[in-house]
């Protein structure tokens, strides 16, 4: 059996007339060493699952079953089509196949997707996923941070800091940037910050409230140790009002350094705008 058979055998199965989704179903379970029949059975054509039967049991034997991917191993005709399918029509079952099989996703990660999540992945594993296909050079189409949260997340979050932080406009951005643009490796970087309105009250310079665009590494978003564990939790268990980071009897006016905006905090959407609200 060739390298070619083992690293890629959804190719196999296409070749054999058995569906793309079945075939991309049964290569999975190669890499996972799952078991394949349930997927087998559900093949209506007797012919088409006598074939995928075949080809199965052949593959069953071999000691790259189950197996975690090397970086050679990597069926990117596999990847590729998922990620087109996921730029159509997202959805954390497409993520969750490439997070398998390219080890973007551990198998710890794997019991708490089945066992404990319902099978839907974290926005932490989302991440992940995501910044691997990005640090591969595809192109992602959508709102990154709403890919990463959902909407429901967000409307929540957006709902909290309107009560919170009423002056105050809600920044939660992802983007992938190269080290020249960020100053840390390549990577989906985020800022959450919330730019004053005119008439907010000024932020204290002795408070460390994110009132303007700073990009950090992704991954910093979630932490075991933050209230949360995440940044916007940590934030607002901080800052639980705008009182409590503000300048007693000084307020923000239309072109001063709070309310003029970069070029670059301009070209971003708040979580607002992104939500359509």
């Amino acid at each position: 059996m060739t390298d070619f058979e083992v690293g890629f055998p959804s190719g196999q199965y296409l070749a054999h007339c058995i569906d793309l989704d079945t075939a991309m179903a049964l290569e999975e379970s190669f890499h996972r060493g799952s078991d394949p029949q349930p997927i087998i059975d559900r093949i209506a054509d007797p012919g088409v699952r006598a074939a995928a039967q075949r080809i199965t049991t052949n593959l069953g034997d071999h000691p790259g079953r189950g197996q975690r991917n090397s970086a050679d191993s990597i069926n990117w005709g596999y990847v590729t089509e998922c990620i087109r399918r996921y730029n159509q029509q997202p959805s954390d079952d497409l993520l969750y196949r490439i997070g398998t099989h390219t080890d973007s996703l551990t198998p710890e990660d794997q019991n708490l997707i089945q066992h404990h999540q319902h099978g839907n992945l974290s926005p932490e594993q989302r991440f992940r996923i995501l910044n691997w296909i990005a640090c591969q050079g595809f192109e992602i189409e959508g709102d990154l941070a709403l890919l990463i949260f959902g909407r429901e997340q967000l409307t929540e979050w957006l709902e909290r800091s309107l009560e919170a932080y009423p002056s105050f406009e809600f920044f939660l951005a992802f983007e992938f940037l190269q080290k020249e643009q960020s100053g840390v490796d390549a990577g989906i970087c985020f800022t959450m910050h919330w730019t004053p309105l005119p008439g907010a009250p000024e932020p204290s310079v002795e408070c460390d409230f994110p009132w303007k665009l700073d990009w950090e590494p992704g991954d910093l978003f979630w932490s075991d140790w933050m209230t949360g564990h995440n940044q916007f939790d940590f934030c607002l268990d901080c800052y639980p009002n705008q009182g409590n980071f503000a300048t007693p009897g000084s307020f923000c006016q239309q072109g001063d350094r709070y309310t003029t905006l970069t070029d670059e905090e301009s070209d971003l959407m708040s979580v607002a705008a992104v939500l359509g609200v």
